[in-house]
C-alpha cells in the first residue's frame, strides 16, 4: 500500500465475504464465527496484535481493530485468509452527516490530487434520515469546496479516484481502497477433516490445498517411496509454504516409508506391468489402516481423502492407470477420494502452483519409474492378494515419522 493512501487515522480493517453470504442464515453465522476465529488465530500466529473484532448487526461485514502501525502487516495475513473476498483499511465514525463529512475530507486530503476526477461510493444499511444519494451529494459538495485549488470534478462513470462510505446502523466506515483477497473460498472448519496422500509430487500438495480452500482441515500423509533422502527437506519445505495459509498451530506431517515394500515388489511381482497399480493400492491401504489406528490424532474423524491425479500426463504413472486404480480402491478401503485437479491443464496447474508460492519445488519422488503399465481390475486384485504384504504395511505405519510445522 502506498504511504500517500494510508491514513494515520486508520484503526480497523473492514472484511467482506462473498460465497458465505449465499448460505442459509444458520450456516452463514456458523461460517462467520469460524472465519473470525481463523483470522484471530492467524494474526496471533504471526505475532500481529489486534484490539478487538466484531461482526456488523446485519452480518454483512466483519471488523478487526488494530493500532495503526500494525495494519499493513495485518493486511498481508487477511488477504490470504480463506473465506475473505476483499478488505479495506478504514476509519470509523458515527452516522451523523457532520462526522461523515469531516472524516471523508480527511481521506480526501490524502487521496485527491490536482485535477482529479472522483466519485463517492455510498452504501447504507439500517434506518437513517437520509438516503445514500443524499449523502453522496452533500459530502461530495463539501469535498469540492474544501479543496478549491485542486479543481476537482465528479465522475461517476470512470473516476480516477474513489472514496467509499459505508453507513451501517449507528456507525460509518470510510476508506479509499478495496483490496481483493488472494483466494476467496470458505473458512476452514474443524468438522471437515480430510487426509491428503502425498508421494512427493506437487499435484498432491495442490489437490490438498484446494480442499483447504474449500474449508477443510487437511492432514497430510507423506508416503515416502524414494531412495534419496537428501531431498526430504525440499519436500517438507513445500508443505511449510502451504502451512502459511493454515490458521492453527497443530499442523503435523506424518511420514510413512514404503520404499522397502516397493523394492520387494519390484523383485517378487509376477507381472511388472501392474507395478503402478499395486503401488497405488498400497497407498490406499496405508490410509485405510491409519484411519483405524487410535495412535493418530484424527482417529475416527476422517471420512475422505484427496488425490493429485490429473489428465495432463504430469505424473510418472500413466493417467489411465491412476484413474482406474482410484476406481478400484474399494479393494482396500471404502474411503471416498476427491480429485480436485483432475481437469486441470498443465498451464493452469503451473499457474496455481506459482500463486500458492513461488518457492514450491518439484522433486524426483519415484526411483522405480516403471514403463508400459497396464490395468485390469481382476488381474490387479489377484496380484495384490498374492503379495501378502499386510504385515510390512503395518510395520511401516508403526515406524512413521512425525514432523510439526
Amino acid at each position: 500500500m502506498e504511504d500517500k493512501l494510508f491514513l494515520k487515522q486508520y484503526n480497523l480493517v473492514l472484511i467482506r465475504y462473498a460465497e458465505i453470504w449465499l448460505k442459509s442464515q444458520k450456516i452463514k453465522i456458523r461460517m462467520l464465527k469460524y472465519l473470525m476465529s481463523n483470522i484471530k488465530n492467524s494474526l496471533k500466529r504471526k505475532g500481529i496484535p489486534f484490539n478487538k473484532y466484531q461482526m456488523s448487526k446485519d452480518s454483512a461485514r466483519v471488523f478487526f481493530f488494530f493500532n495503526n502501525k500494525d495494519i499493513p502487516e495485518a493486511l498481508n495475513v487477511l488477504k490470504n485468509a480463506f473465506g475473505v473476498h476483499s478488505i479495506s483499511p478504514a476509519i470509523r465514525t458515527s452516522n451523523k452527516l457532520k462526522n461523515i463529512t469531516e472524516r471523508t475530507i480527511e481521506v480526501g486530503n490524502k487521496v485527491l490530487e490536482k485535477k482529479d476526477t472522483f466519485a463517492l461510493r455510498v452504501k447504507r444499511s439500517g434506518n437513517h434520515s437520509y438516503t445514500s444519494m443524499e449523502v453522496a451529494q452533500i459530502v461530495g459538495k463539501a469535498v469540492i469546496e474544501e479543496f478549491p485549488d485542486l479543481n476537482l470534478k465528479v465522475d461517476l462513470t470512470n473516476p480516477k479516484k474513489q472514496i467509499f462510505i459505508e453507513i451501517r446502523g449507528e456507525f460509518t466506515y470510510i476508506f479509499s481502497e478495496v483490496i481483493k483477497s488472494k483466494w476467496g473460498g470458505l473458512p476452514i472448519e474443524p468438522q471437515k477433516k480430510i487426509l491428503v496422500m502425498d508421494i512427493g509430487r506437487l499435484n498432491d500438495l495442490v489437490a490438498g490445498f484446494l480442499l483447504l480452500r474449500r474449508g477443510s482441515e487437511i492432514y497430510p500423509i507423506l508416503i515416502d517411496i524414494k531412495e534419496d533422502k537428501s531431498i526430504d527437506e525440499i519436500w517438507f519445505s513445500n508443505w511449510r509454504e502451504v502451512s502459511e495459509y493454515i490458521p492453527y498451530n497443530r499442523f503435523q506431517l506424518n511420514i510413512i516409508n514404503i520404499n522397502q515394500i516397493l523394492n520387494k515388489i519390484a523383485v517378487d511381482l509376477e507381472d511388472q506391468k501392474y507395478f503402478c497399480g499395486i503401488c497405488r493400492l498400497i497407498r490406499f491401504e496405508v490410509l485405510s489402516k491409519i484411519l483405524n489406528n487410535p495412535n493418530f490424532p484424527f482417529y475416527g474423524k476422517i471420512r475422505a481423502s484427496v488425490d493429485g491425479s490429473s489428465l495432463n500426463c504430469s505424473s510418472i504413472c500413466p493417467d489411465q492407470v491412476d484413474l482406474n486404480t482410484i476406481a478400484n480402491n474399494t479393494l482396500v478401503s471404502i474411503l471416498p477420494i476427491f480429485t480436485p485437479i483432475v481437469g486441470f491443464g498443465e498451464k493452469k496447474l503451473n499457474d496455481l502452483i506459482w500463486k500458492i508460492s513461488p518457492n514450491l519445488k518439484r522433486i524426483d519422488y519415484c526411483p522405480f519409474k516403471p514403463k508400459d503399465q497396464e490395468f485390469d481390475a481382476e488381474r490387479l486384485k489377484e496380484l495384490y492378494t498374492s503379495l501378502k504384504i499386510d504385515t510390512m504395511i503395518e510395520e511401516s505405519i508403526e515406524k512413521r515419522l512425525k514432523i510439526n510445522k
